[in-house]
């Protein structure tokens, strides 16, 4: 099946998936249109036409493109002008040999000849200098041209993915959009860069070839001519079959990325369940349909070459046989048909050597068709048009009404999501919408932002519809803070000023500093060592989650907007930071219009109108008092949200042994822990440190790795298993490497042949034979190609897949610390697994044969020549070092330029990513234009490093094609020197000299596979770094390690003092004490930062602690088998890490050959079931990348059944139920506390409701334990944990 059609089969599960009660549809990406979306992919699935591949560049790439093909075209013409010079060089000696054979007007001879060979001598260098200055100029600027306009698609390409709606993002993985931004520009750039050149360039050759063929012989190219369409039928059918194979290969490439995107940006998930060989599977399988289109490639293209070749050779034969007719007729003499031959060969052979560089724009057709796809979308909802009504914010007054609002998502028609929703908001009121998971709250806030219109009904702010008002005005009167806060790996103050109005002047640092107050961020940044200049890493992970939600906060509130919208925007904060922030709200909510979505509903008491909803429909209004008097649906709400006050009658818990009486230093450094605070303390310096510094460490590795040697043993060991292909692929190269020298003995016979006019018997046999001579060369030049050829790049597709295949599972081998580096961030690891085993298939591919069939070539033609004359053939060989060095210059340039280029826009690559996986968050900023102008600037430094490598390499181009003809022109004058005195005769000259010319066009292709070659070197040292870097902590590494029997999910911390190695100076966990005893559940509380999740992440052995000890059993972790430690844990983390499978997979990623019923099982336990079995597809239906086609309720109890199935026997909650509504909260409480028994659990909370019946509650604050008890005793001890308790109560206590 093809890609296309599986992705037609994803699509049409997503369109059936059915909502009913308890979808929510709020943080869903609606999908476009169906018919749209199969337009879309029947126009991504032909290729782009030829006249269109050049249709960005401007008046400068076309005076490039013109200046640059003048030059090649002069270039190419340059070696069949050379025939035009040689085919009288040898009637000059013609001429000679017949007065020195007969002895007449010898001395006159002689000095004639002199004469003639200093004028061809001259010539030559002509012809020298010349190439030269037109092999530069058409290099240089085909290379500046491509580059240019591969710069010019980038941004394009980028500026539409910025542009396009919150829909088609669904339908588009990042790891996707990623991939075509490095890899199919790439293959477009090639395309249409200095490959282009090069085909003028052989392509005038092969003309000009022709032209003076016919001007010598008009019979015999006719004849000739015939063969030519067949060369041309054979070389389009080749041409089109590899440039739709191609496409396959990049969208399984594509879809690989995708695969690899997920697996990386959810690690710590995949890590936890033990998924890396699932995700490796998962990987091989997209490598797998990739390999096969590849390994289609290679038969076409062996069919294809080698069917030229035939053409080509037998044409010869053809010639040869004619041409003998011709001069026994008298119609042509000997020396006109020889070059005639002569010229038509320099223009066949021209086509070969064509071949290779014809490939490239194939593949960049291909790859095109999928660019230019995304370049033109024009979406529904643009949010770069600039017409609409532009709203002035001191004018907004912030009403806003609802009129009969309907909604369905374009995608799912027979799903209403809103039915006939009402609803006034007047200016400065704060409204708080609560109810089930799938009512459809956050819908209203994506209509609000215009992420999708209603399908009936309006919407007006101040009496205007938002249809009419302009997009990004809209979403600047809008302050939006989301239940995931989306951060960017930025500094805190450039995350804040991103909040502001671009169209306004940009927030002064006072206004950062109150906005960071309003949100209750002050104090915490200012602990910090770099305080607001910090950087908070990739998606904020360098922070805990109440610190990001607060940064996010103050980021709304930066622009002052009229309208707050708030999507549990503190469910991410303890009970104390939530109190204040949510005063700071309250406040900051004054004179201002606010929409707010809260499961927690201590944070919604004081709104001015509180909005019930269920199924899409408004059930109460009313105030908080109100409502629960009115003791119906949001009573019931507050009800299963409240905490228990009063001793209840239950038994009394078990005295408390782990009690720690451990008071805080308060001067100690601020601790700024969560889970994700433990990435934060990792990489905070690291990051902290300048761009410049970054930049400079970057540059240096470059150039380390420019000069390390080519890896060639490895490389070698790597295709052991390919070895046989190799050797059949070499054996071919072999001999298709002495076709040519064996071509040149024949042709260097026939012309001994052609000049025997006196006995026409003879000469008829002779060339007879020869001309068989010419159809045995054919099948076999048509054998070796195909094998070389085939097998060459069938071994190269298997070494590119078993490379991104090691390459993988190294990378999933890795600690979680390898991926707190912003070295290896999600987008640059992907970027590398894109493009660097594809650059080093160019050492062990198609390329690998030709080089190999031309150093045969090279030895085979050097042999003849020393056999024939070792004399001339030292002197040609002396100047053979110009030749060399001018490669050597081109490829040294290539390879450091490269090495610059390729890091430099891999980092880009980064920008990209972080485009796309957050473009809700840059929508609702619009900051589309700032992420604009970042990737423009990332990639103007790359692209002048690969304006000036195209200049200098250039110059190593240029001189390899001109040196050439100085050692013609040494060698004709030095060989006539040597007949001259009787030292060498004619025949032995002319063998000597035609060798040394095929051995010369050898090494000139030769020189055109640098580039190729430096890109592999660069790709190879990338690769292996990665293959053998040892990790830390290697999952693999089993071996003695303990399997300790039974288990029961004892666990002990003992005195842990824990701080990341990156900042040795901030201490995290400062002697902490905890015993999780077996079967009981324990329940971590306290302020965001005081190390909660720390302890989990110690648990599961992400991290080693420094001092002290974590056992598992009584074994230290470290002894453990790591596998088998982490098969007895479940983890649910605080956002939900959902994989692109179906429901039911992301389920049984719990648990390896889990069965159907295992599932559902899980399923029930988790309340999910129900849910899941009123879709159309139940558990076959996908989530989308993230679980995007879930709400965060959905999600959470999706992560909460594939924790279930486990049947771990330590289950880690880290905020498992922060995202549930309170009745679902409640059921799944229960469903907890069921799953819970005879397991031991490890509870993390902010909510403390959902604690309260813990055996045991350890209270942290900076790294310690401080209380400890059961709830009520907690409670009547009046500490910390009352204070706590006290700011979550809702209601009054009688």
């Amino acid at each position: 099946m093809s890609n296309e059609a599986e992705k037609d089969n994803i699509n049409a599960e997503k369109d059936n998936i059915n909502a009913e009660s308890e979808i929510d549809f709020s943080v869903v990406d609606a999908l476009p249109q169906k018919d749209a979306d199969t337009e879309e992919k029947k126009e991504k699935q032909e290729a782009v036409p030829l006249s269109k591949l050049l249709r960005f560049a401007t008046p400068v790439e076309y005076l490039y493109m013109f200046v640059g093909s003048i030059a090649a075209l002069a270039s190419g013409a340059a070696l069949p002008l050379m025939t035009i010079v040689f085919s009288s060089f040898i009637t000059s000696f013609y001429a000679f040999e017949y007065a020195k054979n007969t002895g007449i007007g010898k001395d006159t001879a002689e000095s004639k000849l002199n004469d003639e060979v200093r004028t061809k001598v001259f010539y030559f260098i002509g012809l020298g200098c010349g190439v030269f200055v037109c092999a530069y100029t058409h290099m240089s600027l085909w290379m500046m041209s491509g580059e240019r306009q591969a710069k010019r698609v980038r941004e394009l390409y980028f500026a539409s993915i910025l542009r396009q709606d919150i829909a088609f993002f669904d339908s588009s993985s990042t790891g996707d959009v990623t991939t075509r931004i490095s890899g199919d520009i790439s293959l477009y750039q090639e395309g249409i860069s200095e490959k282009v050149g090069l085909i003028l360039q052989f392509s005038t050759t092969f003309i000009t070839g022709f032209i003076i063929a016919f001007t010598k012989g008009w019979k015999l190219s006719l004849v000739l001519c015939a063969v030519f369409p067949l060369m041309a039928i054979a070389g389009g059918i080749m041409a089109k079959a590899i440039s739709n194979d191609t496409a396959k290969g990049q969208d399984a490439y594509a879809a690989a990325g995708g695969v690899a995107e997920q697996a990386i940006s959810g690690i710590r998930t995949v890590i936890s369940f033990g998924g890396q060989e699932r995700e490796i599977n998962r990987y091989m399988a997209n490598l797998e349909y990739a390999y096969k289109a590849g390994r289609k490639k290679a038969i076409v293209s062996g069919i294809g070459l080698g069917a030229m070749m035939l053409i080509m050779y037998g044409s010869y034969g053809l010639a040869f046989w004619y041409g003998s007719i011709l001069i026994v007729n008298n119609d042509m003499s000997g020396a006109d048909v020889l070059n005639v031959f002569f010229a038509i060969f320099i223009g066949a052979f021209s086509v070969g050597n064509a071949a290779p560089h014809i490939t490239s724009v194939a593949n960049a057709l291909g790859a095109a068709s999928k660019l230019f796809a995304v370049i033109d979308r024009v979406p529904p909802i643009d949010s770069s048009d600039e017409s609409g009504k532009k709203l002035v914010k001191s004018e907004v007054r912030g009403r806003i009404e609802f009129k009969n609002v309907d909604f369905w998502y374009p995608s799912r028609p027979d799903v209403q999501i809103l039915k006939n929703f009402n609803l006034v908001i007047e200016p400065g009121q704060t409204v708080a919408l609560v109810g089930p998971s799938g009512s459809g709250k956050s819908t209203i806030v994506s209509l609000l932002e215009r992420f999708y219109d209603p399908s009936k009904g309006s919407i007006t702010i101040d009496g205007v519809d938002i249809k009419q008002i302009n997009i990004k005005s809209l979403r600047r009167q809008i302050g939006l803070v989301g239940q995931e806060p989306i951060l960017f790996p930025e500094t805190i103050t450039k995350n804040i000023i991103w909040g502001g109005d671009p169209s306004e002047k940009e927030p002064t640092m006072e206004d950062i500093i109150e906005a960071c107050k309003k949100s209750n961020a002050y104090e915490f940044i200012n602990e910090l060592p770099k305080k607001y200049e910090t950087l908070v890493g990739e998606k904020g992970a360098l922070l805990s989650g109440g610190q990001k939600q607060r940064i996010a906060i103050a980021r709304a509130l930066i622009k002052d907007p009229p309208i707050l919208l708030l999507d549990e925007a503190t469910s991410a904060l303890d009970s104390e930071a939530e109190r204040i922030v949510q005063d700071a709200l309250d406040n900051a909510a004054t004179d201002r219009t606010s929409i707010v979505i809260a499961h927690r509903l201590s944070t919604i008491k004081n709104a001015d109108k509180i909005v019930v909803m269920t199924k899409g429909e408004i059930c109460e209004v009313g105030k908080h008092e109100e409502l629960i008097a009115k003791k119906a649906e949001y009573y019931a709400l507050v009800k299963a949200q409240e905490l228990k006050t009063q001793k209840a009658n239950t038994e009394d818990d078990e005295d408390d042994e782990s009690s720690v009486d451990s008071q805080p230093n308060d001067d100690d450094t601020a601790i700024l822990m969560e889970e994700k605070g433990g990435k934060l303390i990792r990489r905070v310096t690291t990051r902290a440190s300048t761009v410049k510094t970054d930049e400079e460490l970057r540059e240096e590795e470059d150039a380390i790795k420019s000069k390390e040697k080519t890896p060639f043993g490895r490389i070698a060991r790597l295709c052991r298993p390919e070895y046989g292909l190799i050797f059949i692929g070499i054996l071919a190269a072999t001999v298709n490497g002495v076709v040519m020298p064996s071509f040149a003995l024949i042709f260097s016979s026939i012309m001994q042949t052609f000049s025997r006019t006196d006995d026409p018997d003879r000469l008829r046999r002779e060339s007879n034979f020869w001309a068989g001579m010419f159809a045995v060369l054919a099948i076999v030049s048509f054998l070796t190609n195909f094998f070389q050829l085939s097998m060459f790049i069938t071994s190269g597709e298997r070494l590119t897949k078993r490379l991104r295949t090691f390459t993988f599972k190294a990378l999933m081998r890795q600690e979680v610390a390898y991926f707190d580096d912003e070295r290896n961030g999600t987008g640059i690891l992907t970027s590398k697994l894109a493009v660097d085993a594809s650059n080093v298939e160019g050492l062990t591919g198609s390329l690998m044969g030709s080089i190999f069939q031309n150093v045969i070539n090279l030895v085979a033609g050097l042999a003849i020549a020393f056999v024939y004359g070792w004399k001339l053939t030292l002197v040609i060989l002396a100047s053979a070092p110009l030749v060399a060095a001018a490669g050597f210059s081109e490829m040294k340039t290539l390879a450091g330029f490269g090495a610059k280029t390729r890091k430099a826009y891999e980092n880009t690559g980064q920008i990209v990513h972080q485009s796309v996986s957050n473009m809700r968050t840059i929508a609702s900023l619009t900051r589309e234009d700032t992420f604009k102008d970042m990737y423009y600037k990332a990639i103007r430094e790359p692209h002048k490093l690969a304006i000036k490598g195209a200049l200098l390499s250039a110059i190593g181009f240029g001189s390899s094609q001109g040196s050439l003809y100085f050692i013609w022109s040494l060698a004709f004058w030095y060989g006539a020197q040597l007949v001259k005195t009787g030292e060498y005769t004619f025949d032995q000259m002319i063998h000597v000299l035609f060798a040394v010319i095929f051995s010369a066009m050898a090494l000139g292709q030769m020189s055109t596979f640098a580039p190729n070659t430096a890109k592999a070197k660069l790709a190879a040292i990338s690769i292996f770094q990665i293959l053998d870097r040892k990790s830390a902590i290697d999952p693999t590494d089993n071996e003695g390690k303990d399997r300790p029997m039974p288990i029961t999910g004892e666990a002990e911390l003992h005195d842990v003092h824990f701080n990341y190695p990156a900042r040795p100076g901030v201490h995290i966990l400062r002697g902490f004490d905890a015993k999780v005893d077996a079967g009981k559940t324990i329940a971590l509380v306290g302020p965001s930062g005081s190390g909660k999740s720390t302890t989990v992440a110690l648990l599961l052995r992400f991290y080693d602690v420094i001092t002290g000890e974590v056992n598992v059993e009584g074994a230290n972790v470290k002894n453990w088998n790591l596998e088998y430690l982490r098969s007895n844990m479940a983890l649910v983390g605080q956002e939900p890490v959902l994989f692109d499978l179906t429901i039911g997979e992301n389920i049984a990623y719990g648990k390896d050959g889990c069965s159907k019923d295992e599932i559902i099982e899980a399923a029930k336990n988790a309340n999910i079931h129900n849910f899941i079995s009123k879709l159309p597809d139940g558990y076959d239906t996908r989530v989308g990348e993230r679980g995007s086609q879930l709400s965060g309720g959905q999600k959470q109890r999706v992560a909460i059944a594939r924790a279930i199935i486990r049947s771990p026997k330590l289950l880690l909650l880290d905020e498992a139920t922060s995202a549930l509504d309170a009745e679902s909260e409640k059921v799944v409480q229960l469903a907890l506390d069921k799953v819970s028994k005879g397991r031991t659990t490890l509870v993390i909370a902010h909510r403390l409701s959902t604690i309260q019946d813990a055996d045991l509650i350890l209270v942290c604050k900076k790294g310690r334990v401080v209380e400890s008890g059961t709830h009520l005793e907690l409670f009547n001890q009046r500490g910390l944990y009352y204070e706590l308790v006290n700011k979550q109560t809702l209601m009054k206590q009688s």
